[in-house]
C-alpha cells in the first residue's frame, strides 16, 4: 500500500525548489508496450533459463485487464560495446568535468532491447516531474471534455515560486491563459509560473494516480527528499511513445509539447541539427551538489530510441556538456546501426 499523500499544492512546493526537488511533483518485447503496472504485481513467463518476461496489466476495468507492460528482466547483451565506451567516457568526465555520479538508461523501440548504467542510484528529478503534471491534466481531460480550454488567471502568486538556471518564456501576471496554453509553457519552456498556476485546476488524486498506475513510488506526506532512478523515470516517456496510458490523441499532443522544448544544451547538442528530439530536462542544487538530468526520444530513419541521463557534480556549468557527450556517443552508435539496417 502507498502511504498517505500530501496536498496537491504542497506537492508542487516540495517538487519545485532548488534546495529541494523542482516541481510537479514491453513492451510486447517486439512491439514495445511498456507502461502501467497492476497493483497485484506482474505476471512472469519464461524467456530463457536466466531471464523472466515480466507482464503487468492495468486494473480498473470490469471484464478486461489490458497488457501495458511486458519486458525481459535482463539487459540486452547487444549493447556491451556501447556500454564499455560510455563507461570510459564517464571515467574521463569524473576527472575532466568534476562529475561525481551519473546514471544512464537506453531503450531501442521495435526491438525491446534495453541497457542501463548505475540504475540503482537515485536523484532529485526536479522539473522532469512536470511531465507527471502533463500526464495528470491530459488524463483528466479524457473524462472532462473542454478541460484544456478552461482559463485560469495568473494573479499575484500566493506562494514562493523558485527560479531556475535555464529560464525561457514565462506567463505574465494579470493575464488569463487556457490550460492548454499553460501546459505549453510548463513543458516547452519549463515555466515555473505556469506550473504553479496549474495546481489550481488539478487534484491530488489524479496526480497520485499517475504514480500508482505506473507503479512508481511517489512523494509521501512531508517527504522533501523525493528521488527517482533513471529506469523509473523512463517509464513516463515510454508510455507516451507507446500511447498505453493516455489515448492516442493526447499522447501525440504530449510528445508535440515535449518536442518544442527549447533546452538545447544536453541531448539536443549531442545530435545533428534538425534531428527530431522529444525531451525534458530537470535541475536541482543545494549546498552539497548540483544535479542536471534529461530524458528524450531520438528519432532516426529506422530507429527510435529513448535516452535518460541523470547527473550529479560540483560544477553546474559542466553538467550539460556531460549529457551532450553521452548523447553524441549513443547517437553515433545508433546511427551506425541505422545505416546497417539500410
Amino acid at each position: 500500500m502507498f502511504a498517505p499523500r500530501l496536498s496537491f499544492g504542497y506537492a508542487l512546493v516540495i517538487l519545485a525548489g532548488c534546495s529541494v526537488v523542482t516541481y510537479f511533483a514491453t513492451d510486447y518485447l517486439r512491439s514495445d508496450v511498456y507502461g502501467n503496472h497492476a497493483s497485484t504485481g506482474p505476471e512472469t513467463a519464461e524467456v530463457s533459463s536466466s531471464c523472466k518476461l515480466n507482464i503487468d496489466r492495468l486494473d480498473g476495468y470490469k471484464l478486461i485487464k489490458p497488457i501495458v507492460y511486458a519486458e525481459s528482466s535482463c539487459e540486452s547483451g547487444q549493447y556491451e560495446n556501447l556500454k564499455e565506451k560510455l563507461i570510459g567516457l564517464i571515467n574521463n568526465y569524473k576527472v575532466s568535468k568534476n562529475l561525481s555520479s551519473i546514471s544512464i538508461y537506453l531503450r531501442v523501440f521495435g526491438e525491446g532491447n534495453w541497457m542501463s548504467i548505475n540504475s540503482s542510484e537515485e536523484y532529485y528529478p526536479g522539473s522532469l516531474l512536470k511531465v507527471v503534471g502533463l500526464l495528470t491534466y491530459l488524463k483528466m481531460s479524457e473524462s472532462q471534455p473542454g478541460l484544456l480550454d478552461k482559463k485560469l488567471s495568473f494573479d499575484s502568486p500566493k506562494e514562493f515560486i523558485p527560479d531556475q538556471t535555464y529560464n525561457s518564456k514565462h506567463i505574465v501576471q494579470g493575464q488569463k491563459y487556457s490550460i492548454r496554453q499553460l501546459l505549453k509553457y510548463m513543458i516547452s519552456y519549463s515555466d515555473n509560473n505556469a506550473t504553479f498556476l496549474l495546481k489550481d485546476g488539478a487534484n491530488m488524486a489524479a496526480f497520485n494516480k499517475v504514480f500508482t498506475d505506473l507503479k512508481i513510488q511517489g512523494p509521501k506526506e512531508g517527504n522533501k527528499d523525493f528521488k527517482m532512478t533513471v529506469n523509473e523515470y523512463s517509464m513516463l516517456l515510454i508510455v507516451l511513445y507507446n500511447a498505453t496510458y493516455l489515448n492516442r490523441e493526447n499522447s501525440e499532443l504530449a510528445l508535440e509539447l515535449l518536442k518544442e522544448s527549447d533546452f538545447n544544451l544536453g541531448i539536443v547538442n549531442g545530435v545533428p541539427k534538425n534531428t527530431v528530439v522529444v525531451h525534458k530536462f530537470g535541475e536541482m542544487w543545494d549546498s552539497t551538489s548540483k544535479q542536471l538530468h534529461e530524458s528524450g526520444l531520438i528519432y532516426l530513419n529506422n530507429i527510435t530510441y529513448l535516452l535518460t541521463v541523470m547527473t550529479k557534480g560540483q560544477n553546474s556549468e559542466t553538467l550539460p556538456s556531460v549529457i551532450s557527450g553521452i548523447s553524441k556517443e549513443v547517437y553515433d552508435y545508433m546511427k551506425a546501426s541505422d545505416l546497417a539496417i539500410n
